[in-house]
């Protein structure tokens, strides 16, 4: 498709979009691969559905991996508490402080994340059991 066939698809997608036709402007925002779509389309399921995991799948296509981060923690931290809070270990990094401004450190890095045994063996089920 040329780019001028492109933006008219875009802006009649916008328009589906805000007059609430999230059919068709998932369609046309598809078509296109018009990224900053795909995100309102995962904003719109995040924030007013609250259904991430439709939010999951056009923030992925979109290249949003912040926002694909945060849905994954989310679904992390509601597994803790789904198989009880003892069994989730905050990471070392969360207790540590920024030696530089006398606050706790609030960058977290995946690694620093030390995952109860039997969190991990309940993820994992639940992982398999959804093939």
């Amino acid at each position: 498709m040329d780019s001028k066939e492109r933006a008219q698809l875009i802006r009649e997608a916008n328009t589906a979009f805000n007059a609430g036709d999230i059919r068709k402007a998932r369609e046309l925002f598809l078509k296109t691969d018009y990224k900053d779509g795909l995100i309102r389309l995962g904003d719109h399921f995040m924030y007013d559905r609250k259904l991430p995991m439709l939010a999951f799948g056009y923030y992925k296509k979109a290249g949003r991996q912040d926002k694909v981060d945060e849905i994954f923690q989310r679904m992390v931290y509601a597994l803790s508490i789904w198989l009880g809070r003892d069994k989730w270990k905050q990471p070392a990094s969360a207790n540590q402080m920024d030696s530089s401004t006398s606050k706790p450190s609030s960058l977290l890095n995946p690694d620093d994340f030390v995952v109860h045994p039997i969190l991990k063996a309940k993820a994992l089920e639940i992982l398999s059991s959804n093939r």
